[in-house]
């Protein structure tokens, strides 16, 4: 198998360690409760940034991924980098996660490079159970991140999650939560998104689904760019989480659903 067509699942066996954070089994990462949810920069800077949102130098990249690597060796690189295809499991992906960010020197988890929608949908619930694993440590920690899309974002669904530690994030669902479909216009969730960042109050996006996560991350891409002049930086934490579904007309009936909480700083 070569190179970066390796998935990220071949790489992990390589971990002879292969523990979860605290010796805990990989567990579903699903949080239970809550409700459904319904339906100063130049003008060169702002155009660069519409085009290419969070892009900016130093910034890692799909290349840096290292193919037929142990995890401890990706963890002792510059710029750690997991690379995410449709077919990984998010468990695996997971525990890779927090072994890195065990085994890095900066103690920084990595990097999250995944294509299509089926990619940035597994990658998206691998890095929701790394939270969860890490937030059950002794130490809790979360984990905030922040999409970076290599080619244009109206074309692209190339995208490099950068990925921080930071203090634990308290998110819970809510009726006023936003929603992503199939069908929604990134650019019109995005206007939505920016709106409410502005107004300073709590800002979230419910969805399921490999189309409508792409269009939940583009559109998070998106309103970054819309909040520049308004000099906030936007990152999101997501985690799973289960909740009544209203296309399901039984009671007691839910569904898994990833839910995006954006901080904006």
């Amino acid at each position: 198998m070569s190179g970066l067509d390796m998935t990220l699942d071949d790489m992990i066996k390589g971990d002879t360690k292969g523990r979860a954070p605290g010796g805990r089994r990989p567990a579903t990462g699903v949080v239970r409760g809550g409700r459904p949810a319904s339906g100063g920069a130049t003008r060169n800077t702002r155009s660069t940034n519409r085009a290419s949102p969070y892009a900016r130098s130093g910034s890692a990249k799909a290349t840096d991924h290292m193919a037929n690597s142990d995890v401890r060796d990706v963890a002792a690189s510059d710029k750690p980098v997991l690379k995410v295809k449709g077919d990984s499991k998010p468990n695996s992906v997971a525990g890779a996660i927090c072994n890195i960010v065990r085994e890095a020197a900066s103690g920084q988890p990595p990097a999250v490079v995944a294509t299509g929608p089926a990619a940035i949908n597994q990658a998206m619930k691998a890095i929701a159970i790394a939270r969860k694993y890490l937030l059950e440590e002794d130490s809790p920690t979360d984990i905030t991140v922040k999409p970076v899309f290599e080619e244009d974002i109206r074309h692209s669904s190339r995208v490099c999650f950068e990925l921080k530690k930071s203090r634990p994030v308290k998110t819970l669902p809510t009726e006023d939560d936003l929603a992503a479909k199939d069908t929604t216009d990134p650019y019109k969730l995005a206007g939505a998104i920016a709106g409410r960042l502005r107004d300073g109050g709590s800002v979230a996006c419910t969805t399921k689904g490999p189309v409508p996560v792409l269009i939940a991350v583009k559109a998070i891409g998106i309103a970054q760019t819309y909040v520049v002049e308004d000099e906030l930086d936007v990152k999101f934490t997501v985690a799973i989480v289960d909740l009544e579904n209203p296309e399901i007309r039984s009671e007691n009936v839910t569904s898994t659903y990833l839910h995006f909480a954006l901080i904006a700083k």
